[in-house]
């Protein structure tokens, strides 16, 4: 398992290693299963959390980063074939936001702030919509490493009661973790300033 310490990574390089590193483990290359598209897939849920941001109820958008993070595993597993019961996925994905939301406490002042008519939206909004971007990316990350250490341990046939003591493995390389996220919201930032640049 690749669990470098760098701070100057880069999130979608780090991605596209972990996906590579699942279709090998899972010996899909036969099946014509590509890393980009399991990158691809969580590329998407990350974006769409940017929009979970912009729900103005204060701890709505938490829940439904949570909720995105969730059918995130599902386009996952549908992906590389893996038949894991809905309530598993809400469980392990509740589990992953929640540890993760730690590493980005703007989450929780974000969404706080949102409470403050008109300018604390959008202060709100501002402040978490980076954060959820790059904890989702993470997540998708996790779940990534956990599922390529349980191929590695047991080829395509591991038990995906399982999945949650992998999740708890891999998190337990909490700098790898603190470093994946920061550079998630860097690479966040750089995109929107690219867009922001582009359209003036």
């Amino acid at each position: 398992m690749n669990y470098r310490n760098n701070g100057n990574m880069n999130a979608y390089i780090e991605l596209y290693e972990a996906a590579k590193a699942l279709v090998e483990a899972l010996d899909k290359g036969a099946e014509k299963l590509l890393p980009q598209d399991i990158v691809d897939v969580v590329k998407l849920h990350s974006k769409l959390a940017v929009g979970s941001a912009m729900i103005p109820v204060p701890g709505a958008d938490v829940v439904a980063g949570a909720a995105n993070i969730w059918g995130m595993y599902i386009r996952i597993n549908s992906k590389i074939g893996l038949s894991v019961k809905e309530n598993v996925i809400k469980t392990i994905s509740s589990g992953v936001a929640t540890n993760l939301a730690s590493y980005a406490a703007m989450v929780g002042v974000g969404s706080a702030i949102k409470a403050i008519p008109g300018i604390g939206t959008i202060t709100g909004t501002a402040l978490i919509a980076a954060s959820l971007y790059a904890i989702t990316l993470c997540a998708g990350y996790v779940y990534l490493q956990a599922l390529t250490l349980l191929a590695k341990r047991n080829g395509s046939n591991f038990n995906p009661s399982d999945i949650s003591n992998a999740i708890d493995e891999v998190l337990k390389h909490k700098d790898v973790i603190r470093n994946f996220i920061k550079t998630a919201k860097k690479d966040y930032k750089k995109e929107e300033n690219a867009e922001i640049n582009s359209i003036t």
